[in-house]
């Protein structure tokens, strides 16, 4: 500043000591755009020093980019003597910074201009900022009105209110409350507002947006009501989102199945605010419905094969009561034609005849239990009696083929939750397949063993129960384990190739799994693994 002294007089010497040091970036140059003066906080922002910005031209060493032609600016700040606006410059370091300036225009005692003084600041991540905000609202704006997913912006601010009010009363649980007070949850919809969807939700409620906008419980029949208080506990518990299967209504009245889903962003969630989307899953539940009767056809109809394959054992345990039956009714008539009837001798016939009239029916019901078709029924077992049942089906294949069975089932095993009839068609299948391995891959002379054992193990976070069904056979060559549990592939002449493919996906619906180890000439042993039934749970 010394080398132009009519700049400033001396008088503002101490000025120019304040401007140095300040934080902000303030410099003055001529009107051709010579650096007359810059201070520490130029020397900050830019990166060049005082010695290589003095005397240099502002726009060239700062690579200015400015919003409008330069000749325009200048004629502005002629005209009005102040200008402000966003430029692009380029740092030291070859960064680039937007720099909101503020230039004011300095006269002589005559009138002329002379200096033009500069004061800047740098708002780079301001606007970086902005445009990412910009960009993040398009990408959802974007989202919102073109997904194929029928999403709603929901306001809830009036639920404040009201458990507010609950609060006022001494209510703790709204579980508790609405589990007292089932009108609540209806109250609770009546008060959350639709205040936006996107064009999916128009087509899939068949309303227009007017229509649509207003109380969500136009939307919500009695049967999903569960559902949205689920939801609204979630938020309450500040979960990050909540899903369900939910029945909904449109605006005509048809009904149909969706899938419900909340979010809960932190940010809108002292507003009110939260995004509500809705999947239409009617053809999917459709489909499900028709492969769970499929498979359940496909069931039965292997349960009808693997009697027919034990055909010879189920006459046998039939006949085997029912020649007792005719012996000991026998005994009885000839006690009655004695001269005197030895009463007590027919009344022990009587009492073994109706011993084994029960064991006939058992075994009848068993098999009738197998080879009716009926839904499947899911309730708690206790699977050692499960494996009793198995036995006394296959019992008459292990005699007939010299197979001894060794069963290890704790009486103490937990029990699992699951359909009776299905569970056991895994096991006797898995049985039968053991049995007539060892009889058609075995000598003679071989020793023949079938055991099942029962056992439990941790898995994940709960147990799970595992029955074992090992065989002395031949074993499974490596090559043809992986495909063991496929549909048609078989090892037996003559075999559907089905039982096995059934047996997984009954062990999956359960929630468990199946495997198989085996190693040549070693046998093969499954294991059917079932997660341990759930203790009740009080409802809070």
């Amino acid at each position: 500043m010394r080398d132009h002294p009519d700049v400033l007089n001396v008088s503002t010497e101490s000025l120019l000591g304040l401007l140095d040091t300040a934080r902000e970036p303030i410099l003055v140059r001529d009107l051709e755009g010579r650096i007359l003066f810059w201070n520490q906080g130029c020397e900050t922002l830019y990166g060049h020093s005082r010695e290589a910005a003095r005397h240099a031209h502002a726009p060239q060493l700062l690579e200015t980019v400015f919003p409008a032609p330069l000749e325009e600016i200048n004629a502005r700040l002629l005209a009005q003597g102040a200008w402000r606006g966003e430029v692009t410059r380029r740092l030291a370091d070859g960064r680039k910074g937007v720099i909101d300036l503020r230039w004011s225009l300095r006269r002589d005692a005559s009138g002329a201009p002379v200096e033009i003084l500069e004061t800047g600041r740098d708002v780079t991540e301001a606007r970086k900022a902005e445009e990412a905000l910009r960009r993040s609202e398009y990408r959802f704006r974007n989202v919102f009105h073109a997904m194929s997913v029928s999403f709603w912006e929901l306001d809830f601010s009036a639920l404040a209110g009201m458990f507010g009010a609950l609060r006022a009363r001494g209510v703790t649980s709204l579980r508790a409350h609405i589990a007292e007070n089932p009108r609540f949850v209806r109250q609770m919809m009546e008060a959350s507002q639709v205040v936006d969807v996107n064009e999916k939700s128009l087509q899939l409620f068949e309303a227009t947006r007017e229509q649509l906008l207003g109380p969500v419980d136009r939307f919500w029949p009695p049967c999903s009501e569960h559902v949205f208080a689920a939801s609204v506990i979630a938020a309450l518990e500040k979960k990050p989102h909540y899903e369900s299967e939910a029945r909904f209504r449109t605006y005509d009245g048809r009904e149909f199945d969706g899938l419900f889903t909340c979010c809960y962003p932190r940010e809108y969630l002292p507003q009110g605010a939260t995004l509500v989307g809705v999947i239409d899953i009617t053809d999917r539940l459709r489909a499900q419905e028709d492969l769970q009767r499929v498979q359940a056809e496909l069931a039965h109809a292997a349960r009808i094969s693997t009697l027919g394959e034990l055909t010879a054992s189920i006459a046998h345990e039939v006949n085997q009561p029912l020649s007792a039956i005719v012996t000991n009714g026998e005994a009885g008539l000839r006690g009655l034609k004695r001269e005197t009837p030895d009463l007590e001798e027919v009344r022990r016939a009587f009492d073994r005849m109706i011993g084994e009239a029960n064991r006939a029916s058992g075994v009848i019901g068993r098999i009738r239990t197998m080879a009716v078709k009926g839904e499947p029924e899911t309730t708690r077992l206790a699977l050692g009696a499960l494996v009793e049942d198995a036995v006394l089906l296959v019992r008459r294949e292990l005699t007939a083929n010299g197979v001894a069975l060794r069963v290890q089932v704790p009486a103490d095993l937990p029990e699992v939750d699951g359909d009776r009839v299905q569970l056991q068609q895994v096991l006797v299948n898995l049985m039968v397949n053991a049995v007539q391995a060892m009889a058609e891959g075995l000598e003679d002379e071989a020793e023949r063993v079938l055991t099942v054992r029962g056992a439990v193990e941790r898995q994940g976070e709960g147990e799970a129960v595992v029955l074992s069904v090992a065989d002395t056979g031949p074993g499974v060559a490596s090559e043809r384990l992986p495909q063991l549990f496929n549909a048609f592939y078989t090892t037996k002449s003559g075999g559907m190739g089905m039982g096995l493919s059934i047996c997984k996906t009954i062990a999956e619906a359960h929630g468990g799994t199946i495997v198989v180890t085996s190693q040549t000439g070693e046998g093969a042993r499954f294991e059917l693994r079932l997660p341990v039934a759930a203790a009740p749970q009080e409802v809070d």
